[in-house]
């Protein structure tokens, strides 16, 4: 267990150690030493958002939707005033997205009525 920051010091023995080991300043605390990745994921851990019940469904069957390629490339990311946005990791898959966006308006609309699509938006997943 590390030390209270202000806690006395043996000033007689920091200075016979300070001449001894060539040491400018005293030695930092004994600490476990943890990466920034190691932390950074505990914090992101909580900071995901709920995933609405509708996008679950259509995630599974987005393979069927838009073929087993595109979907590497996109996945549905949430509905908001009945509109799907698609998430797309590369800009490359922007221009044939966009040329497959009528015929899957039109499968969505069939498929998924309850849902009440009219319109879907493509957004970069960086």
């Amino acid at each position: 267990m590390e030390q209270p920051r202000k806690s006395k010091m043996n000033r007689d023995r920091w200075d016979l150690d300070s001449v001894r080991y060539h040491m400018k300043k005293p030695p930092a605390p004994s600490r476990e030493i943890r990466s920034i990745g190691e932390v950074l994921g505990d914090v992101v851990d909580g900071l995901e958002q709920p995933t609405q019940e509708n996008i679950l469904i259509l995630r599974a069957a987005w393979p069927k939707l838009v073929g087993e390629q595109i979907a590497k490339h996109s996945q549905p990311g949430f509905i908001k005033d009945f509109q799907l946005f698609i998430f797309v990791d590369l800009p490359g898959w922007m221009p044939e997205l966009e040329r497959i966006k009528r015929p899957l308006l039109t499968k969505l609309q069939s498929k998924y009525r309850e849902l009440r699509i009219r319109q879907i938006r493509f957004s970069l997943n960086h």
